[in-house]
């Protein structure tokens, strides 16, 4: 018997869940940029943990879908 694919609320849990996920991404950036532009070392740390997280979770989320049927 094959896996079942995700239901409908699945879905949309999945994709409230990446849009919440991608604004604080973006806000990590916005915030990092501004620290950066204010001398401040911490900033590029931020703007890496933003990238780095955003862009593992993009990925996940893209490999686990393109497995169901």
């Amino acid at each position: 018997m094959g896996r079942l694919g995700w239901t409908m609320e699945q879905r949309a849990g999945v994709k409230q869940l990446f849009h919440i996920t991608s604004l604080f991404a973006v806000l990590g950036i916005i915030v990092g940029v501004i620290l950066i532009c204010m001398h401040n070392a911490g900033g590029w740390l931020l703007l890496a943990i933003s990238v780095f997280d955003w862009t593992g979770i993009y990925i996940t989320i893209n490999s686990i879908s393109k497995a169901q049927p």
